[in-house]
């Protein structure tokens, strides 16, 4: 940043003072060829760049040297291969008052420039062509300050500015193969009444093309310039975007912002608000920009909602989302950032929960960024993460360290996934990779391990006791089999998901009358469940059913569990289980029988046999 705005500056002044020289012998003889001859080679010389500059040098003189031209193009440095030109301008004006240059004082009339554009792109190593520019223009400066001497310094003179106006400025950015990535563009810039080391007004709009969607912008404030040109403050900054994506409507910056050129850095500091939707967030901020860009920053607000920039997701059928944000150029800034900071909110809300009292560390590693640890009040208890987002994913890639303790699991449930066929108290704890733009897309994408461990709570919509009964009677399962609950004590399990298959291989639940035993799943790409279990019972459901199938005494029932998210399904097959209990018997019997049929006619044969063999005698 700190480059490319002093490049801009150098360019124009470098741009300004030699029409001031050659206009001022210009008085006496005029030639608009020289003059341009003379912009070229100095350009040339000090950048590796080809300046062309199509229409005449327009002057006019006292008390004014007035300048016009356009069809100002300038290439690609030499060393920078590209068909696209690095900047070109349609039309520029400028007005100087030409008495107090001879006491050393600038006073500007006006400035316009109109259409302008600027395209920024890099090459292959990463290199942009502004910083290619401005190292031949750095390696120029320093042979002429070995050639040359100072022997004393000299104070720069006062310098004023009547008006500057800005009118179709854009600056477009490519990516590594040459795309355009966005697109910013300045409508109109207007600063007047300008002097070092006072205040200005100035204000400005324009729009942000990145892909498909087209946002607008506007700014306005009060401006102030040190005497160097190397301090700036806006102060009672405005500035807003507005049609960011169909989530994020409304981006808006208020406050007082600084910012200050030093020999290897630019620092910048802004202490205001940043709005989101409408949605004010208190800012710190404090960066340096030189080789890396280091940021300190500290964000704090009593609430924020973020419900409206997720997407619908769980029971309820997701409208069609829109094309993914291009986030590469997030992305890109990481790469060459170090970030730390602090997020401390009274009221988060995302989607249907309610998060309190957070607070989250700020860091990233390269172009991930880290909460370490994420600290919040939620589902009734308390929960401390690890969490992380690769922004140079697609889609975004997460990883979460998720420690809840005391919380209510049929609060996170409903909360995330809108479903409530579960409630219990107790703890979660997870160590999980995913990628995605919502919490389904999530789901499917989910990795990783954990562990779960419920109290006091319920399954909705099975009521085993019923099914059980059912069994017992061997009775067909009706939906009154599904209207109740099923009340348990104790829940634990283990937890592995992969690619959005999670299981629950060591799946145990106590609860007054039975314990159940086994292995689940459920695969949140189909929204399914699947589950093989051993029932068993105990207290006066265990003596009921021992009384009526004597045969049962102390055995496990086999429980299945299916179907889907919306409409589990469970079933006890005790039918079966008696038939496999007498079939042993059965089979024993039909074999005792196989076998003395076998004897009887062994020995009838054996009779037939010998009656045969004394007659033959």
């Amino acid at each position: 940043m700190k480059r490319l705005f002093k490049w801009i500056l150098g360019l124009l002044g470098t741009f300004v003072a030699l029409i001031l020289v050659l206009g001022i012998v210009a008085v006496i003889f005029f030639n608009s060829d020289e003059l341009k001859n003379q912009l070229v080679k100095k350009v040339k010389a000090e950048t590796s760049a080809d300046l062309v500059i199509e229409q005449e040098l327009s002057l006019g003189f006292f008390p004014w040297l007035q300048v016009e031209t356009g069809g100002v193009i300038l290439s690609q440095p030499e060393s920078f291969k590209s068909n696209k030109n690095l900047m070109k301008v349609d039309q520029v004006a400028a007005s100087i008052k030409l008495m107090p240059l001879f006491s050393g004082d600038i006073e500007v009339g006006s400035v316009e420039l109109s259409g302008a554009e600027l395209n920024l792109m890099r090459d292959k190593s990463g290199r942009s062509n502004i910083e290619a520019l401005v190292n031949a223009e750095a390696k120029q400066a320093e042979a002429v300050s070995d050639e040359t001497t100072d022997t004393e310094s000299s104070e720069p003179g006062a310098l004023s500015l009547d008006s500057l106006s800005l009118k179709d400025f854009t600056l477009n950015q490519f990516d590594y193969g040459g795309k355009l990535s966005q697109s910013f563009h300045l409508t109109s810039l207007t600063v007047d009444d300008f002097k070092p080391e006072s205040t200005t007004l100035v204000s400005a709009k324009g729009s942000l093309q990145a892909g498909e969607t087209q946002s607008e912008w506007g700014l306005s404030g009060d401006l102030w310039v040190g005497s160097d040109f190397k301090q700036f403050k806006v102060s009672k900054l405005n500035a807003e975007l507005d049609g960011l994506s169909e989530q994020l409507q409304t981006i808006g910056l208020t406050g007082n912002l600084e910012l200050s050129m030093e020999e290897k850095t630019t620092k910048l500091q802004h202490q205001g608000n940043v709005d989101l939707n409408g949605q004010p967030i208190n800012i710190q901020l404090n960066a340096g920009f030189s080789t890396f860009k280091d940021i300190d920053v500290k964000l704090s607000t009593e609430r924020l909602d973020l419900e409206n920039f997720l997407a619908a997701t769980g029971g309820e059928k997701a409208p069609k989302q829109s094309e993914v944000a291009d986030l590469s150029p997030v992305a890109d800034f990481l790469k060459r950032a170090r970030i730390k900071g602090q997020l401390d909110v009274g009221q988060l809300i995302l989607k249907n929960a309610t998060f309190n009292n957070v607070s989250a560390n700020l860091r990233n590693k390269g172009t991930t960024l880290f909460l370490d640890p994420f600290k919040a009040d939620a589902f009734q208890g308390h929960m401390e993460t690890i969490a992380s987002v690769n922004f140079a994913s697609q889609p975004l890639a997460l990883s979460v360290q998720p420690d809840f303790d005391n919380i209510q699991i049929g609060d996170l449930l409903a909360a995330f996934f809108e479903l409530d066929k579960l409630s219990g108290l107790g703890e979660l704890d997870l160590d999980m990779k995913t990628k995605g733009a919502d919490v389904k897309q999530m789901l499917q994408n989910l990795n990783g391990t954990g562990n779960l461990t419920l109290s006091d709570g319920a399954f909705n919509g099975i009521d085993i006791e019923k099914l059980i009964q059912s069994g017992l009677s061997l009775k067909s399962l009706n939906k009154e089999n599904y209207s109740g609950k099923t009340n348990f004590a104790n829940l634990s399990s283990n937890i592995k998901a992969n690619q959005g298959l999670i299981e629950l291989p060591d799946f145990k639940l106590n609860s007054p009358v039975f314990d159940l035993v086994g292995k689940a799943s459920t695969n949140a790409n189909q929204e399914s469940l699947a589950g093989n279990f051993q029932l068993i019972l105990k207290g006066k459901l265990k003596e009921v059913v021992e009384q009526k199938y004597p045969k049962l005494k102390d055995k496990k029932l086999p429980f299945e569990l299916k179907g889907t998210w919306a409409e589990p399904k469970a079933s006890i097959d005790i039918e079966a289980m008696l038939k496999a209990e007498y079939q042993g018997k059965i089979d024993e019997k039909k074999k005792e029988l196989e076998d003395k049929a076998k004897d009887e006619l062994k020995d009838k044969l054996g009779d037939i046999f010998n009656r045969k063999k004394g007659k033959d005698q």
